[in-house]
């Protein structure tokens, strides 16, 4: 296959992950389907906002599988990730993942210029 019809197929996706953090199966799909996108080649914005910050944490309260599983991400060519939250929320991250802050205006530009727009 050639590099032009291997781009042709690639979308820009914005997954947003901001659910509650006790709704391991709603969480679980859309790391899935991030990890799904990623090996696909598509080019993957995962934002984690809300109680979906709670898998941002150096340290899982809950979910270690899938606190776990976030790690893996830059093998799928998810090299960074973004926390969308207020200033007034200082979290610490993670250190195995390049968590950069995004704001409100950030992620509404971020959905207008993705192809497909998945929120959890």
């Amino acid at each position: 296959m050639s590099d032009l019809a291997s781009n042709t197929n690639s979308k820009d996706w914005l997954i947003t992950l901001s659910g509650k953090a006790q709704a391991t199966a709603t969480l679980q799909a859309g790391v899935d389907l991030a990890l799904a996108a990623g090996a696909f080649g598509q080019k993957v914005t995962l934002v984690f906002s809300g109680e979906g910050l709670a898998l941002l944490k150096p340290e899982p309260e809950r979910h270690e599988p899938l606190h776990r599983l976030l790690g893996s991400l830059p093998y799928y060519e998810i090299d960074q990730v973004y926390a969308l939250a207020s200033r007034s929320e200082a979290l610490t991250y993670r250190d195995d993942l390049t968590v950069l802050p995004m704001s409100q205006v950030e992620w509404t530009a971020a959905q207008v210029a993705s192809d497909i727009v998945v929120n959890y």
